[in-house]
């Protein structure tokens, strides 16, 4: 074979080779990039992680059922869990998954949203990206039926800065525990406030009446204000997640949040 051309070769494979480890993370890291007890570390392990890219990272989970935001969880109930990453980049990704107090995958995982996958890692579920994007991600876990335990969502997620390469982006870790319910706090008061639905993508809805409310963005911005409030349409608003503090008509002080879609 003439040299010149078995360099020629040797150096269009390493520039394919090259070129598809680039394409390879924007499809996924596939394996667990979780940051969780056990994983194989988090994006670091690929990506630059040093650099601030204006990102963070906010997981929440709300009771499918009742579109109520939770900290805790029953036995076979389903809730959906939100991933939100802030920053500039449009090329965001992510890796996640739920774990009880023994590091072991518990539950299932269903109606993963657009932009991302499930699959199994080893003995363990994973949802992550497989194509980059705007950071808001969505996945309904099913808790267990029996065995219930405190339940940890970590999450590992990337703000690229979109330099074709794995130089300069932001890695970020975070967690939600959610405790196991017990009978004492099953039940829930008929006075209760909820938002709904939630996520939302259009409109929220309050099933009591605020006499007062302000609507704050995930940076702190207020973007909503009003008075005697049951509706609030959000249709042009950012997706992401916001809190809403307000009062009752009973002068009782009421706080929440909600996703937008």
């Amino acid at each position: 074979m003439n040299k010149k051309y078995f360099q020629l070769t040797i150096f269009s494979l390493v520039v394919i080779a090259f070129g598809t480890s680039l394409l390879s993370n924007s499809s996924g890291p596939g394996g667990d990039r979780t940051g969780a007890p056990g994983s194989s570390g988090n994006c670091s392990s690929c990506h630059g992680g040093t650099a601030n890219n204006g990102g963070d990272l906010v997981i929440t989970a709300v009771d499918a059922s009742s579109a109520k935001v939770v900290t805790s969880f029953e036995a076979g109930k389903k809730y959906t869990i939100g991933i939100k990453m802030g920053g500039t980049s449009l090329r965001k990704g992510f890796n996640a998954t739920v774990l009880d107090v023994s590091n072991k995958f518990v539950g299932s995982v269903s109606n993963v949203s657009a932009g991302a996958t499930s699959y199994t890692s080893g003995t363990r579920t994973i949802v992550g990206h497989n194509t980059p994007g705007l950071g808001v991600w969505y996945f309904d876990w099913t808790a267990p039926t029996t065995g219930l335990t405190d339940v940890t969502v970590h999450a590992s997620g990337v703000v690229s800065n979109s330099n074709n390469n794995d130089n300069g982006d932001q890695v970020i870790k975070s967690s939600l525990t959610l405790t196991a319910a017990t009978s004492s706090n099953k039940s829930l008061s008929v006075n209760n406030l909820n938002i709904y639905p939630n996520p939302a993508q259009v409109s929220i809805n309050l099933t009591q009446k605020l006499k007062s409310i302000v609507v704050f963005s995930a940076n702190g911005d207020v973007v909503f204000q009003g008075r005697e409030v049951e509706k609030i349409d959000i249709r042009n608003w950012a997706s992401g997640l916001y809190f809403v503090q307000g009062f009752m008509e009973s002068n009782q002080p009421y706080k929440g949040q909600f996703i937008k879609q």
